[in-house]
């Protein structure tokens, strides 16, 4: 926080500058998620690389059903990464043993009450090829959130600006320049988390807790001095 005034007629300094404090002010606001975003995967092994290929299809093709018939839409599951490369013994011959094959797709979950029945069947379907590697929660339509933080930034901006005046013996003016920065983070779930919730998959429900996000505005405002 920076608060600026001309030097006194006569000094050395631009006459022309603006007198001014500048602030800056945060506004937060915490809302529940809508969505979710889910990264699974396969990944098998096998003696050869057509093998390794075959398997993973098979398996991910039951993976995607399963999204589909819990009514997942096409357009919201995308292949990130397939991969395929060699596996190498540990002596000094250092012959290839096999190969690997890895399939990854992220699925967006936009009923997040599906989303433990999402979780828990796919991996029934993929089996043990299956692989669920992180949750993120969102929100699809944040403007309610953000016009209720940015509102929130901007007097506590002003709060301040008032109390630097008074501190300065002077009288705070309308505002000259204002810039704004927004933040909506995502929450996720660790990786490692999300590996104990599939590997207890089979005996019970996986747990999903979508909690709070936050929305978050950071605004920069430079009001004039009386």
């Amino acid at each position: 926080m920076v608060m600026t005034i001309p030097f006194a007629k006569g000094e050395n300094m631009d006459n022309s500058r603006s007198r001014s404090i500048h602030v800056s002010g945060t506004g937060k606001v915490s809302v529940e998620p809508d969505k979710a975003d889910l990264i699974l995967s396969v990944e098998v092994q096998a003696k050869t690389a057509e093998a390794a290929k075959t398997q993973a299809a098979v398996a991910m093709d039951a993976l995607i059903k399963s999204l589909k018939d819990a009514d997942v839409a096409g357009r919201d599951i995308q292949t990130r990464s397939i991969s395929l490369y060699p596996n190498y013994s540990s002596d000094t011959a250092n012959k290839i043993t096999g190969y690997q094959l890895t399939n990854q797709i992220a699925v967006c979950i936009r009923d997040l009450n599906k989303a433990t029945d999402i979780i828990d069947n796919a991996v029934q379907a993929g089996g043990n090829s299956t692989r669920v590697q992180g949750i993120s929660f969102g929100i699809e339509n944040p403007e309610r959130a953000l016009a209720e933080a940015r509102e929130k930034a901007y007097v506590n901006a002003k709060t301040i600006g008032q109390q630097y005046a008074k501190l300065a013996g002077v009288t705070l003016g309308t505002p000259l320049h204002i810039s704004e920065g927004t933040d909506v983070t995502p929450v996720p779930i660790a990786y490692s988390e999300m590996k104990m919730m599939a590997a207890t998959a089979e005996s019970t429900s996986t747990p999903v807790q979508a909690g709070e996000q936050d929305v978050t505005i950071t605004v920069d405002v430079s009001f004039g001095i009386q």
